[in-house]
């Protein structure tokens, strides 16, 4: 391996132009340093579930049901929403319609389950809008937010 002097000694002595180039160069480091920090901010994924229709007729009991839990932790310690399905709708609805009341009337372990046909249901207190909030967070999916 040639010594470092041989190896660049043709890109000339170190003139104003290399000089001028070194010094724009080193300044580009604040604009990429902030686009690097920001995909803190905007990529995060806010908690979200399917989204339940405001049209859909449901009660309160059925609206609050409408979206199975999922169990996640070592021993299935905590629950959330399921990020990715909801129980079918017009199952939901004729169940609502008849007066049924979820875990009591219905084993909601034997209703089928659906992709979030109409998107997701954000959790806004700490982000406004993200990244995910603005494309598909589910793979697969129909929908976009």
């Amino acid at each position: 391996m040639p010594p470092y002097e041989d190896a660049v000694a043709f890109l000339g002595e170190w003139g104003p132009f290399q000089q001028s180039t070194f010094c724009l160069l080193c300044f580009t480091f604040i604009p990429n340093g902030f686009a690097a920090i920001s995909i803190v901010f905007t990529g995060d994924t806010p908690s979200h579930r399917c989204l339940i229709p405001a049209h859909v007729n449901l009660t309160a009991a059925w609206r609050n049901s409408s979206v199975p839990l999922e169990e996640h932790g070592g021993g299935g310690r905590f629950t959330s929403f399921s990020k990715c399905s909801r129980y079918n709708l017009d199952a939901l609805t004729a169940f609502s319609e008849r007066g049924w009341i979820p875990g009591v009337d219905v084993n909601l372990s034997r209703v089928q389950q659906e992709a979030c046909l109409d998107g997701w249901e954000y959790d806004h207190t700490t982000y406004v809008s993200t990244i995910v909030t603005e494309v598909c967070v589910c793979q697969g999916c129909q929908s976009l937010s």
